[in-house]
């Protein structure tokens, strides 16, 4: 998971058009349609409690009591404060059957208005969204293919320093076939998408593993717009044995 950081909205360098782009190709991946969907929970049996939104936050990391204090700050009054209690770090989140109510209460408080909504997004930008442009800068990677890849791999394995994670992912790549920066990002983006297939296929992280192998077909995805579609000129074609769906 990506560092808690104070910084929230989209990075500048990219216009919102293509950042909204983006973030619809992620979304069917996650909930199968452009469209976001923070209605969506579910426990997927992978030891991570609830796997929340589009996003997929869960309930065993601290991301979403993160988003639980950011919502009290805008909507004072809710039925979601009083779970923090039972997410990290002052308990564990993972087993959703003790989080009795929990669904319900977060239907009923997005039902509300806006606020848990606002409160997801930031939430995902300091965590997945910035993250990712920042380390496309930082190597050199400008295609928004590129971006896209980035931001997928890091809003699917997380931030961290983990053998599954973006940057053991990244890393085994540039050891592979060099930096992007050396006019290689074609080829690198190739390598790191499959260093990304085999650990999909294979997880270091035996509970996520069953989950994760089902998801190797957006790999596939990217792969082929990284050969066909570069640019993410609309309409995007997202196709595969298990999506089909345009991004406009």
């Amino acid at each position: 998971m990506a560092p808690h950081s104070e910084r929230t909205g989209p990075q500048p360098n990219i216009d919102r058009a293509m950042v909204q782009r983006i973030k619809s190709i992620s979304n069917i991946f996650e909930v199968g349609a452009p469209r976001p969907d923070f209605g969506y929970i579910e426990d997927l049996g992978d030891g991570r409690g609830y796997t929340i939104t589009q996003y997929g936050f869960v309930t065993n990391e601290l991301e979403t009591g993160w988003i639980i204090e950011r919502y009290t700050e805008l909507a004072a009054v809710n039925s979601l404060t009083p779970f923090l209690a039972q997410l990290p770090p002052k308990a564990s989140g993972t087993d959703s059957a003790k989080l009795t109510g929990f669904a319900k209460a977060w239907g009923r408080e997005l039902a509300r208005g806006p606020f848990l909504q606002q409160a997801c997004d930031e939430v995902a930008d300091r965590l997945y969204f910035n993250p990712a442009m920042e380390a496309a800068d930082t190597l050199g990677v400008t295609l928004p293919v590129g971006r896209l890849i980035f931001y997928d791999t890091i809003l699917q394995h997380g931030g961290g320093e983990d053998p599954d994670s973006f940057g053991a992912i990244s890393e085994r790549a540039q050891k592979a076939v060099g930096s992007p920066k050396e006019g290689r990002e074609v080829e690198f983006l190739h390598a790191f998408l499959k260093m990304r297939r085999h650990v999909l296929a294979e997880p270091t992280n035996r509970e996520t593993a069953d989950v994760w192998r089902q998801s190797v077909g957006r790999v596939d995805v990217l792969s082929d717009l990284l050969a066909h579609n570069p640019g993410l000129e609309p309409p995007v074609l997202v196709t595969s044995a298990h999506f089909n769906a345009e991004v406009s």
